[in-house]
């Protein structure tokens, strides 16, 4: 392998993501003006959401999926339809293509089994649903395809159910409440104790949470409010003392959500681990059409996530497109039986001991797993040892994670030159039996190696670096283990994530960009706002990102960067286009460390493509790139209110729009939620009666409404008008912020002149033609295209001559 020339600085959490370039493999990626031989992007194999599986709950589909991985296979579950009985389950070996297992369960009290979730165990497979929502029950089994049979009686706690395992063997139970997620620690799988509410709430009823444990962070994800909501949608939440601790609200938030006609309703998810054993996917269901009972239909989606540092972000949601497949080990052997000479040979690794080594090598970074029945006996006086063998270079130079039954305990051990040394020792879980099926995952790479006991992180051992070498087994001749599936990937610390092809439009880290191995770049979390880390371009430094582009169209790019990059340039570019923009200080929301600023429009085809972000001047510092699809407004144009976005009761007379009754907060939504830098302007009437506000909603997305949802369900600006005051705030459904306000008194009964000028971040608000604005903000982290809404509960307000025009 080439050695690493570049240039780096490893700081906070960027060393795991930096792991990603070391090995070769990365480099297979680099865009075509960086190498002689150019590569394309490609997709070897896809994927299309939503997708249909055999056998699927008649005339409801798959809702609330559930992914349990075990022995390299996925099994998934979902809710079962109203009034019938037993737990459907598919398989994969992908992800990708199911294979129907059938009812898991048939036991009568199943009946409309909500969110079924299964975890393995120590040799049993404990499943957790509240059928019909009447309570939590516990099913157990000795497979994860049944049969499972009840073991408890009604443990109450709502709906929704999820477990979590910690590193330390404690179990938690996390459920569905309203204001909050509950989470309660747990005894035994059977038993759970009273618990407390999260801070973790979408405003309303919230449900469907999920923990996973990664890099030392616990993410925990949920949705709310309401299942046949448009605005279904899923949030995340991340700790870092304990998963009953304080959780810290991203502002990436909400990582999945769309109302569109045709892909809503998006929740109620899980995450799993890839089969790659680096990447990590969420699945989630949407809705659609009405079921002969009335309720909407549910059908299965997937999207991969990725990590940097405390943030979690979704390529996606994605539909209506191919996505990239997950990717699948570079070695990979379902075993159950003595290894084959197909993969393996049998080497002398000691008298008295039986080993196989792999015929194929893992590179300079790695994740291998190992499962198997270790079936050694206890009572053995030196303690027997299966090994797993990794870095295998020949028989007098490997490394070894062993199991030894004397101390049970894990082993690190390392051959040099036919000498072996233990060089760190982790204790397994308490009550461990070691005559089940255990999987034993070790990750290596630049910063060390860590290694998983049944997905617990048992060992972080710092001085093994990776190296790399043929993976393997070693145990004693008279014992009997049951080695069964066997795999490595060259990914590991999340090294998989800059290797995606990420969806367009759509987010991307700065960190997930490939770099040029001669680039001046370095990755740093030092005064980020979300504890993920930036990455700082000098020197002709370039990010280049494999992209997927929906369809064809004109795609907007922006950044979040750095206070210190103003007067930076970049040059962006894509296919055949590309683009110059300098980040000027006038960019930059006052006070404001990190802005989003846009760089420029570029006109893409559908397909994939390379996505480059090049220093030409300055060293700017970035933070993640996005890209959104635009239109101009060519000229001045009434909007028209769409019937569909209409929610409440309102008349139109001669182009005055007012609600029909008192009490009720009622919006309507008209125009492109393509349109960016536009014009509103829009005359707003005050009577003596009216009370309450009335506001313009600009650039909105994701509208919705439902009677179990939150107030503001929609995504956008509200300018609000109210005695004598206009409110300027940023409305994401649960979190309305108001960032700035004026004063402006209305005259009643005479119609106010407002306009709204929305130009890049910033928003300026203009009254009856004065040419200095009422109000002016620059968003830090901005809304850039959306629709144009109007809002009020009140009679006495009224809205009239509704036109976007071009900014001036």
């Amino acid at each position: 392998m080439k050695r690493q020339t570049t240039r780096w600085m490893l700081l906070g959490c960027g060393a795991l993501a930096l792991a990603a370039v070391i090995g070769g493999s990365a480099w297979a990626l680099r865009p075509p003006n960086q190498v002689t031989n150019k590569v394309a992007v490609t997709m070897e194999r896809t994927y299309q959401n939503p997708m249909t599986l055999a056998e699927e709950w008649e005339d409801y589909g798959i809702g609330d999926p559930y992914i349990l991985r075990y022995n390299g296979k996925y099994y998934l579950y979902c809710s079962t339809k109203d009034w019938r009985v037993g737990v459907k389950a598919w398989s994969s070996d992908d992800l990708v293509d199911w294979t129907y297992e059938g009812l898991v369960t048939e036991e009568p009290l199943t009946e409309g089994a909500y969110a079924p979730e299964v975890v393995y165990w120590n040799g049993s497979f404990y499943m957790y649903t509240s059928p019909a929502g009447k309570g939590h029950y516990v099913l157990e089994s000795d497979s994860p395809t049944g049969p499972f049979t009840i073991k408890t009686d009604n443990l109450g706690l709502t709906i929704d159910g999820s477990v979590f395992i910690d590193d330390d063997a404690s179990w938690t139970f996390t459920h569905a409440e309203s204001g909050g997620i509950m989470a309660s620690s747990m005894t035994d799988p059977f038993t759970i104790e009273t618990g407390q509410k999260l801070n973790t709430s979408l405003g309303h009823w919230t449900e469907g949470s999920m923990i996973i444990k990664r890099d030392g962070r616990y993410f925990l994800t949920y949705t709310g409010n309401h299942v046949f909501s448009k605005g279904y949608r899923v949030n995340y939440a991340v700790a870092h003392d304990s998963p009953v601790g304080l959780y810290t609200i991203p502002e990436n938030n909400p990582i999945i959500i769309s109302t569109a006609d045709d892909f809503n309703g998006l929740g109620h998810s899980a995450t799993v681990l890839g089969p790659d054993m680096d990447a990590y996917y969420i699945v989630y269901h949407n809705l659609i059409g009405h079921s002969a009972e009335g309720p909407p239909v549910r059908m299965f989606n997937m999207d991969r996530l990725t990590f940097n540092g405390d943030k979690m972000s979704v390529l996606g949601p994605t539909f209506g497109a191919p996505s990239e497949a997950p990717q699948l080990p570079a070695f990979r052997d379902p075993l159950g039986t003595t290894p084959g000479t197909e993969h393996w040979e049998q080497t002398d690794l000691g008298e008295g001991y039986t080993a196989w080594i792999s015929k194929a090598a893992a590179g300079e970074r790695f994740t291998a797993e190992f499962n198997a029945v270790p079936g050694l006996k206890a009572s053995a006086s030196e303690g027997e040892s299966l090994e797993a063998i990794i870095s295998y270079a020949d028989p007098n130079n490997y490394r070894s994670v062993g199991i030894d039954t004397k101390a049970m305990a894990l082993s690190l051990a390392e051959t040099k030159g036919g000498e072996t040394k233990i060089v760190h020792s982790a204790p397994l879980p308490e009550g461990a039996d070691l005559d089940v099926l255990h999987a034993l995952r070790v990750e290596s790479d630049a910063t060390g190696t860590r290694v998983y006991w049944d997905g617990l992180l048992r060992a972080d051992y710092e001085a093994w670096a990776a190296q790399a070498g043929r993976i393997g087994y070693r145990y004693p001749d008279e014992s009997s283990p049951q080695l069964h599936y066997t795999a490595f990937s060259n990914e590991a610390g999340g090294s998989s994530d800059r290797k995606a092809v990420k969806p367009l439009p759509g987010t991307m880290e700065a960190v997930h960009g490939i770099q040029e191995e001669a680039a001046d770049i370095t990755i740093s979390a030092d005064g980020t706002p979300d504890g993920s880390s930036a990455v700082r371009l000098a020197k002709g430094a370039e990010l280049a990102f494999p992209m997927n582009v929906k369809q064809d169209g004109t795609y907007l790019v922006s950044v979040m960067a750095a206070r210190s990059s103003a007067g930076a340039r970049l040059q962006l570019s894509a296919g055949d286009r590309s683009v110059t923009s300098t980040l000027e200080e006038s960019d930059f929301a006052p006070d404001a460390d990190w802005s989003k600023i846009p760089l420029g429009e570029l006109n893409l085809q559908q397909g994939t493509q390379w996505l480059t972000i090049r220093q030409a001047k300055g060293e700017p510092t970035l933070l993640y790139v996005e890209t959104a699809e635009v239109t101009k407004v060519e000229e001045k144009t009434a909007v028209v209110f769409d019937d569909n976005s209409t929610f409440g009761d309102w008349i139109e007379e001669d182009g005055r729009y007012a609600v029909l009754a008192d009490g009720k907060d009622s919006k309507q939504f008209g125009g492109d939620q393509r349109w960016s830098d536009i014009e509103v302007s829009f005359e707003l009437t005050q009577t003596a009666e009216s009370l309450g506000e009335a506001s313009l909603l600009v650039r909105t997305t994701n509208e919705s409404d439902f009677p179990d949802q939150v107030v503001d369900s929609f995504m956008g600006y509200e300018l609000a008008f109210r005695n004598g005051r206009v409110m300027l705030r940023r409305i994401s459904y649960e979190v309305n912020e108001e960032l700035d306000s004026a004063l402006l008194e209305l005259t009643n009964g005479q119609a106010a002149k407002i306009s709204v000028r929305l130009k890049g971040a910033a928003i300026q608000v203009f009254a009856d033609g004065n040419e200095e604005p009422l109000l002016s903000h620059i968003d830090r982290n901005a809304f850039l295209h959306g629709r144009v809404g109007i809002r009020a509960s009140q009679t006495g307000w009224s809205f009239s001559n509704v036109n976007v025009s071009p900014v001036r």
